[in-house]
C-alpha cells in the first residue's frame, strides 16, 4: 500500500516535501514537493514488458520514481538528465531467487551488472567514487554506492544508490538518485538530504 501523511504521491498543503511510504513495506522518503512523482502504473505504461512480466511486477513489488524537471518524464529516469531523477523500489524475492541471492545481486538490481565486478571495472561501465558496506537493525545489510556510469551513448550519470536485504532475504530495498555530473554537483544537498531521509524499517 503506497500512503503519504496527507494522500498518497501527494504534498501536504504548504509543506516542501512528498511523503512517500508504503505502510506494508515499511518504508518511508521524503522528497521536494516541487518535484513530479511516478506510482506502479505510471511504470508499468511506460514498460514494454510483456503482460505476464508486468503483472509480477505489479505483485511483487512496490516503486515510486520522481523528476526534478520542468517537464518531467519517465524518460529521464535515471539518465544523465539536467535535473535529479531517482527511484525507491521494494522487491519480495521468490523462493528460486533466495536460494541464490548475492551481494553482487543486490548491487545489480537496477543497473542490471554488478559496478563492483571486475568486468564492469574493465570495460570501462562504471567509475566506482565510493562503496560503504551498510548494516541497519533487524538485520538489514547491503551497500552504498557513488558512482560514474557511462551509458551506450559515452554519457555519465552520477548515481547514488543504497540497496539493503533483510535478514531473512525475503524483500530487497533500494533508492537511487542521478543526474548529469553539474546537476549532481548542483544538487549535491538535496539528494544527500534525499537519501538521508530514506527509512526502512524491519517488523
Amino acid at each position: 500500500m503506497v500512503a503519504a501523511s496527507c494522500t498518497a504521491l501527494s504534498a501536504c498543503g504548504g509543506t516542501q516535501y512528498h511523503y512517500v511510504k508504503s505502510t506494508s513495506d515499511r518504508t518511508f522518503v521524503r522528497v521536494p514537493s516541487k518535484w513530479t512523482l511516478f506510482n506502479e502504473d505510471d511504470l508499468l505504461k511506460a514498460s514494454d514488458d510483456s503482460v505476464e512480466t508486468k503483472t509480477l511486477f505489479k505483485k511483487l513489488t512496490w516503486s515510486v520514481a520522481f523528476d526534478a524537471a520542468p517537464k518531467p518524464s519517465l524518460e529521464h529516469l535515471l539518465t544523465p538528465s539536467a535535473h535529479p531523477t531517482g527511484l525507491v523500489q521494494v522487491r519480495t524475492l521468490l523462493p528460486t531467487q533466495r536460494d541464490t541471492f548475492s551481494l553482487a545481486d543486490l548491487r545489480s538490481l537496477l543497473l542490471s551488472y554488478d559496478p563492483l565486478s571486475d568486468e564492469a571495472q574493465a570495460n570501462g561501465e562504471v567509475e566506482v567514487l565510493d562503496a560503504t558496506e551498510v548494516r541497519r537493525g533487524g538485520g538489514l545489510h547491503g551497500s552504498e554506492l557513488l558512482l560514474n556510469v557511462k551509458t551506450e551513448a559515452g554519457e555519465i550519470v552520477k548515481w547514488h544508490q543504497i540497496a539493503l536485504t533483510d535478514a531473512s532475504i525475503s524483500k530487497v530495498h533500494v533508492l537511487a538518485i542521478g543526474c548529469n555530473e553539474d546537476c549532481y554537483s548542483a544538487n549535491e544537498g538535496v539528494i544527500d538530504k534525499i537519501v538521508d531521509s530514506w527509512k526502512v524499517k524491519e517488523p
